[in-house]
């Protein structure tokens, strides 16, 4: 097993750990707790959010010392002792603290990406990030299969062990990637540089002095830009807004997730927590189908494919046909919206590599990670609001006009159907 299968396996591994609940909070705080607030269930997913937001930059900060490889190896074991621990929390509060603590060191995780990307040709990123996205999908799908059915038939006990079992396994890859000589070191061939990681608000003020303009789009250059500037000067124009497309991008597409498959149940009246489950899955299933047509076409044809805004009108006509409360219409909805997701997606990190230099890789994914985070974790807390105060159905249609705002942004800032990915000879050997 090659290195760059094993980190695949590992991201297909941690996806799975993370998801396993995530369509099912709502019913593992009843059965477990005998709590059934709403905005209880978006505060909690959102308080994961903020987990990940915060801790991520400081493990950036920390594989600068320690091979990332190796790192994530350790907290992943962490993280699955206080999973573990988690099924003998007798209260709410209990397992709060256990679980945004499990949330804390499993964020981590992450790390891989940029660090594959670091480790690849930048002419495999966009076939990579593709791959990743879509195995990401496939564990999503399994996850919440399989979440729902332990949560039917074995318990949520069941659930939190499954989870565990996960961050056990990546530990182990990394155990054994490490007694093969197997991994990759990126900080021994880094010569030391007094590079500090600043606060956001200190760069952005000193933003006049930053490398980067964002040009317009019928002069923007083919190539990946470069910087001349060392030092502090890493966070550009360019990521500060693809960032903010990031973040409401992601608030959209991730606004319907904490009470889909209550939502379905609701709408449909099948209450079989396996279907439930299926349903939610969906957008994985069209993922794959849309890498599978991806290698099968030309460049021009892929190209195409990929444009931005067609694919957010897909996500956006797919996410009202969600609101409409009929099976066909959601599934047709979940259809269009996971294949709109999975190329918009894909389309925004591979156009975070393109903006990016190498060195930076993991210091600018952790700040385009923060604001998909505070996407994620506003519309968390926003979700448990809109279900209990207005309903399920406007869920969608709030999402949907933030689809349509995504698009906005991106036509006044970057353009981002404009840029071409760069192309560079391989930096490793790795396959």
């Amino acid at each position: 097993m090659t290195l760059r299968n094993a980190i695949i396996i590992m991201s297909a591994l941690g996806m799975m750990s993370d998801t396993v609940l995530i369509g099912f909070y709502p019913q593992f705080f009843d059965m477990r707790y005998g709590h059934t607030d709403q905005v209880h269930t978006g505060m909690y997913v959102a308080a994961i959010s903020i987990a990940v937001m915060c801790t991520l930059p400081v493990w950036v900060r920390v594989a600068k010392r320690f091979e990332p490889m190796s790192l994530i190896g350790f907290t992943q074991c962490i993280a699955g002792l206080l999973c573990l621990s988690a099924i003998w929390a007798e209260t709410l509060t209990q397992y709060w603290m256990l679980t945004m603590l499990m949330f804390m060191f499993k964020s981590s995780y992450l790390l891989m990406f940029p660090y594959l990307m670091r480790i690849v040709s930048s002419d495999e990123h966009s076939r990579t990030i593709a791959l990743l996205s879509v195995v990401v999908h496939i564990s999503g799908i399994l996850a919440a299969a399989s979440g729902g059915y332990i949560l039917q038939h074995l318990g949520a006990s069941a659930a939190l062990v499954l989870m565990a079992s996960g961050d056990f396994c990546q530990m182990g890859i990394t155990l054994w990637l490490n007694r093969t000589n197997r991994i990759i070191k990126v900080n021994e061939s880094q010569t030391e540089k007094a590079e500090t990681v600043q606060d956001t608000a200190v760069l952005l003020a000193d933003a006049e002095t930053a490398y980067a303009v964002v040009t317009s789009a019928s002069d923007r250059p083919a190539t990946k830009q470069t910087s001349s500037h060392k030092g502090f000067l890493h966070l550009t124009k360019e990521i500060l807004m693809l960032s903010l497309i990031m973040f409401v991008f992601d608030f959209s597409a991730y606004l319907i997730r904490p009470f889909f498959s209550e939502y379905w149940i609701y709408a449909t009246g099948h209450k079989d927590q396996t279907l439930a489950g299926l349903i939610f899955a969906i957008p994985g299933l069209a993922a794959v189908v849309a890498l599978i047509v991806k290698h099968r076409l030309n460049e021009k044809a892929t190209r195409r494919n990929e444009n931005l805004s067609w694919n957010l009108l897909l996500s956006l006509v797919g996410l009202y046909l969600q609101s409409v409360p009929f099976d066909i219409a959601i599934v047709m909805g979940r259809c269009l919206y996971g294949w709109g997701l999975f190329q918009v997606a894909v389309k925004l990190e591979v156009s975070l590599f393109s903006i990016s230099r190498k060195e930076d890789y993991a210091h600018h994914f952790s700040i385009t990670n923060f604001f998909q985070n505070l996407g994620v974790l506003i519309s968390s807390w926003c979700a448990g609001y809109i279900v209990s105060l207005i309903s399920h159905q406007a869920v969608f249609l709030i999402a949907a006009a933030g689809i349509a705002l995504t698009w906005l942004a991106d036509k006044l800032t970057l353009a981002l159907d404009q840029i071409k990915p760069s192309v560079a000879p391989p930096s490793s050997g790795i396959n």
